[in-house]
């Protein structure tokens, strides 16, 4: 009986042996690794470009926010500028005809003098200013040229008068004077004998 339980244990032995991975196999699994890896490099590589852009996404987000707070006003104050355009043709033309010198005229311009003040103090208060153009060089920036016309007074390009004042709100034109440009000098035609 002995030489039984020999011969079943080298039986056992070679049982427990792994069987030898075949050449092909390797090469297949090797190749299936480096296209795994590569394919989880290409996701690393994605993942990190989606994050890239999502932060640059949200730091144009954020800069958007911030200038849309900054002139949130902007608007409402667009629809005040032409009642203070109204104020102030009302004021030159009472100022400026004889037949409003009566007390009670004299009065209701000093009335009306005191509301534009206050409203364009109000206005300066939160940063909106009116920008002079009259006598600066034309600006497209600052300015609407309505109208051009020759001046022996002013220079090319040089603004006459102003239909309308300009006015900033901060560092932005949130309205375009409407001004009267000068041509310069007419020139005199010559004569012809």
């Amino acid at each position: 009986m002995p030489t039984k339980k020999s011969t079943n244990s080298k039986k056992t032995a070679t049982s427990k042996k792994k069987k030898p991975v075949k050449k092909k196999e390797t090469v297949l699994l090797t190749k299936e690794i480096k296209v795994l890896k590569e394919s989880l490099t290409n996701i690393e590589n994605r993942h990190l470009r989606l994050k890239a852009e999502f932060d640059n996404y949200r730091k144009r987000k954020d800069r958007e926010i911030i200038r849309i707070l900054e002139y949130k006003g902007e608007n409402i104050i667009k629809l005040f500028l032409p009642v203070i355009d109204d104020l102030e043709r009302m004021l030159d033309s009472v100022n400026g005809d004889p037949e409003y010198s009566g007390e009670n005229v004299v009065s209701i311009a000093d009335g009306m003098t005191m509301i534009l003040g206050k409203l364009l103090k109000n206005l300066r208060e939160v940063g909106v200013k009116p920008f002079d153009s009259i006598g600066s060089q034309f600006d497209p920036d600052l300015h609407d040229a309505l109208m051009m016309q020759p001046s022996e007074k002013h220079g090319e390009h040089e603004v006459i008068s102003e239909f309308e004042k300009g006015y900033q709100y901060k560092d932005r034109v949130i309205r375009h004077a409407k001004v009267v440009v000068s041509t310069g000098q007419q020139k005199k035609e010559k004569s012809v004998k």
